[in-house]
């Protein structure tokens, strides 16, 4: 079958995305390789009985709805992600960092260590983790 420039004009027409219904693509957020890594340690060193069960976005104030990213009831621990760089981060504006403080504050007076990491410091976790076990065990 031979093509004729009348065929080829068709296909281009019928081969242009549809302007009335256009495909959208879903809104896809950013892995965060860091949050991914802390979560991959607690996992680990949980399966390794190096530390006792942990949770992701505990609750851990009855008066307010706080969730910490993760914890671990046992040791009585808040883990947080400091997430400085995201597009939705309110960490860095005034207020953000302010409720913040006033989050950490509550967990302490509620008997809880908090440990906070940034893009910088999220790899510093396994060791930290370490101390907390081995200052429990003593």
């Amino acid at each position: 079958m031979k093509w004729k420039a009348s065929d080829l004009e068709n296909l281009k027409t019928n081969l242009k995305p549809n302007k009335v219904n256009p495909v959208k693509m879903p809104n896809i957020e950013k892995v965060s390789v860091e949050k991914n890594y802390i979560e991959m340690v607690l996992f680990v060193m949980h399966r390794e009985c190096k530390i006792p069960e942990y949770v992701k976005e505990l609750k851990f104030d009855t008066e307010r709805r706080w969730k910490a990213d993760w914890a671990i009831p046992e040791l009585k621990t808040l883990i947080e992600y400091e997430g400085l760089i995201s597009k939705k981060s309110r960490h860095t504006t005034i207020s953000g960092y302010s409720n913040d403080t006033i989050k950490y504050n509550k967990a302490a007076i509620l008997g809880w260590k908090v440990l906070r990491y940034t893009a910088l410091t999220y790899k510093n976790i396994e060791n930290d983790l370490n101390k907390i076990r081995l200052l429990k065990s003593k």
